[in-house]
């Protein structure tokens, strides 16, 4: 007997790595022999801590933060050789006080370092998650990093910045790390909006930066500019292409010059965990949630989780929290079951008292329910 466990926790009461360990005991207690998989579901713009949850590495690294100063911050390691990069650790909004941002003076050139710790130990298969950054720069921070030189019409460096971006007249590639050419570097993101423009990303993201119209108007400028300097030097048209310019344009330079390829947050989550072949497998899937209170809003790795179940043929059912009204539509998209553990929602009336032993119990009556007694189920 096997089971698959994706759960996002039930909020503050239990965490969703605390929630997966009591179903796993639950199921133990109604069969004994049966295998679990766990899969503790977080926010898709918590990447690291999502590595956290699935057992892996997270390695510490000196770099610098958007302006240049000297930091330390965090990558992970997915299955041995998956290296998970996350935009905003060394190049994010949190890295900045609210009076230092400046979309036209930060880079991306910590994040291109954090890429070469990872090279320097051998790793040569990257994600990069670009949620939460303080830059528009276009990746050229963390290309320069890599080896990658940006030059005006002098034949200078450019300020590896938004600002650099309309100066570039030139890109030199004889000077780049090696390693790359055994890489392989896929870029995750969910931003579907134009590369520049009003529908682009200096509009829609550089007022949360701290660019003021006037700041937006060059940023666009630049980005525009640089556009048709990486299509004279690589052949890719990045203002063609939806998602480039996620990571204030980040995604423009890694998909031209490292090759990238771009996927959503739920096929980088498939990817790197290998649960859609763990479902195969199995005889049950169990998800679940704090509360179900809009069924169309569902936390998207748990609905994915849901819908791969469901192509494979495989029973689901869903342990919530609490439910209101509505959740009845969650059938119609693959549960087999739907269960809340208390009768009200979290913090109206009674707390929810002892989630732990209640979430146990409950699973525990549901595996009964759900798989039987035949043969200890082996």
């Amino acid at each position: 007997m096997k089971i698959v466990i994706a759960h996002c926790g039930l909020g503050e009461a239990l965490t969703p790595e605390d929630t997966v360990k009591h179903i796993e005991n639950g199921i133990r207690e109604s069969i004994p022999l049966a295998k679990t998989s766990g899969y503790p579901l977080l926010r898709g713009d918590s990447p690291l801590a999502q590595v956290s949850a699935f057992g892996g590495e997270i390695v510490t690294a000196e770099t610098t933060d958007p302006l240049y100063r000297k930091i330390t911050a965090r990558y992970g390691i997915m299955g041995g050789d998956q290296v998970v990069i996350d935009l905003k650790e060394a190049s994010g909004l949190e890295r900045l006080q609210e009076d230092e941002l400046n979309p036209l003076l930060t880079t991306t050139y910590g994040t291109g370092l954090l890429i070469k710790n990872a090279l320097d130990r051998g790793l040569r298969d990257f994600y990069i998650f670009t949620h939460g950054s303080a830059t528009n720069d276009g990746g050229v921070g963390l290309l320069s990093a890599l080896g990658y030189r940006f030059l005006n019409r002098e034949g200078e460096s450019i300020t590896l910045n938004g600002s650099g971006l309309y100066a570039i007249r030139e890109i030199d590639e004889t000077n780049i790390d090696e390693r790359l050419k055994e890489s392989r570097f896929t870029l995750v993101t969910d931003y579907t909006d134009l590369y520049s423009g009003v529908r682009g990303i200096a509009y829609g993201y550089g007022p949360l930066k701290g660019a003021s119209p006037l700041m937006i108007q060059s940023l666009d400028r630049g980005l525009r500019n640089y556009a048709m300097e990486v299509e004279k030097a690589t052949g890719v048209d990045v203002e063609k292409i939806k998602g480039t310019g996620a990571g204030g344009g980040t995604g423009a330079g890694v998909v031209a010059f490292l090759k990238a390829e771009i996927v959503s947050f739920i096929e980088s989550f498939v990817r790197m965990t290998g649960v859609n072949d763990e479902i195969r497998d199995a005889d049950l899937v169990i998800v679940g949630s704090k509360e179900v209170r809009n069924p169309r809003r569902m936390h998207r790795g748990m609905m994915a989780t849901v819908e791969m179940a469901q192509k494979n043929h495989i029973p689901v059912i869903g342990v919530f929290g609490s439910l209101s009204r509505g959740y009845e539509d969650l059938y119609s998209k693959g549960f087999r079951g739907i269960y809340a553990l208390y009768n009200h929602p979290y913090g109206e009336g009674a707390a929810w008292d002892k989630p732990e032993k209640v979430t146990q119990k409950m699973v525990s009556a549901l595996a009964h329910l759900f798989v039987g007694d035949d043969e200890n189920n082996e």
